[in-house]
């Protein structure tokens, strides 16, 4: 009965504990959100910067490593600045092809199910207009984007200071350690630190091949912006399921809209199920690993938990966040349990107690 109180009172510390937790996270969203872009954006650019202290100090280091990466984002907003311009002198036309297509549809049902006694396609229209304010979405969308321009400067200014003090922060964190553990906590926060980049670098191969091999399907089908709606596509797909999702209905529904012939939108839907299929099965397997690879139900278990605490940023932090948690957790022995629990392999491992107990029963 002790053993049963005992086990109760530490359900009941650790949930308060993991309530006050997640608190923190909701009300100081504004800070810990650049933070942790900050964070993570300085795992991807320390070996950059760490190349270039070979011959220069750490803070010229920092400097030309962000005028490159300036240069790149340069590039690729000027390359997504151009297309979504032209993308957009076509939206008010675009909304006008859906509503068309809409009505045509409704007329259609009406005709052959009603024979014209209700005007289905005047109570749908009335309704549906607020939902195709596309261009207006848009307009606010920019209008509001003030406080994404100050989140963006908050994550320069902290990346920053993070790799200038990389070597202080970690000796902060190992001074909290007894000397016999020391070694072995500098050992977990290396293996952090490059399971990160490994995460990091191969999310960007995976965003930069799938991005290509979906803008070439496109292209050969036929639609117009192949390359940003692959892009577009690829850069959604950080945030597992839900991100592949979107990123292949928006190439659809132009598809379906655009192109009298339907096949075309067919031939869309077919070619993202092949990209993600080869994606999902041999290219993110290959080149992030599976040592960071979180099974489907821990990951969709992040996004809507990152999607409840801190919306769409949390979507996306919420996944390498784990992927963290899940190095931590295999790199101490009392908590490996919890690491396969949010391992890929988790249902084809076994752990060593159930082997020796299947061995035992057999």
């Amino acid at each position: 009965m002790n053993h049963v109180n005992i086990n109760l009172s530490k359900v009941v510390r650790y949930t308060i504990i993991l309530a006050f937790i997640l608190a923190i996270m909701h009300f100081g969203k504004d800070i810990l959100i650049p933070l942790s872009f900050s964070m993570f954006i300085s795992l991807l650019l320390y070996p950059l910067c760490k190349f270039f202290e070979r011959k220069l100090p750490r803070i010229l280091s920092i400097l030309l490593t962000y005028v490159i990466v300036l240069v790149i984002i340069t590039g690729i907003a000027y390359f997504f600045g151009t297309q979504f311009y032209h993308l957009f002198e076509n939206i008010k036309n675009f909304g006008a092809h859906i509503q068309s297509s809409i009505d045509k549809f409704i007329k259609l049902i009406d005709n052959t199910i009603f024979h014209g006694r209700i005007d289905l396609a005047k109570i749908v229209r009335s309704n549906s207009y607020n939902l195709l304010g596309t261009g207006k979405l848009i307009e606010n969308t920019i209008s509001t984007s003030t406080g994404i321009i100050a989140s963006f400067i908050m994550i320069v200014v902290f990346t920053f200071l993070f790799l200038l003090y990389r070597s202080s922060f970690k000796k902060l964190i190992l001074y909290h350690f007894p000397v016999d553990k020391k070694e072995d906590a500098a050992r977990i926060i290396m293996t952090i630190q490059k399971v990160g980049q490994k995460y990091f670098f191969g999310l960007f191969l995976v965003i930069l091949i799938l991005g290509s091999l979906n803008g070439i399907g496109l292209y050969i089908i036929g639609l117009d912006y192949a390359f940003l709606f692959g892009y577009f596509a690829a850069l959604l797909a950080i945030i597992p399921y839900i991100g592949t999702f979107i990123g292949g209905l928006l190439p659809f529904m132009y598809a379906l809209i655009n192109h009298t012939h339907p096949w075309t939108a067919i031939f869309v839907v077919l070619w993202y199920v092949f990209a993600q299929a080869l994606e999902g099965n041999v290219i993110t397997p290959n080149i992030v690993g599976s040592n960071v690879r979180l099974n489907p139900m821990i990951a969709l278990l992040a996004i809507f938990t990152g999607f409840l605490i801190w919306g769409i940023p949390g979507m996306v932090l919420f996944i390498p966040g784990m992927a963290v948690l899940k190095v931590i957790f295999d790199n101490i022995e009392s908590l490996k349990p919890y690491g396969l629990l949010l391992s890929s392999d988790f249902g084809r491992k076994e752990l060593p107690l159930l082997k020796k107990l299947s061995k035992k029963n057999e």
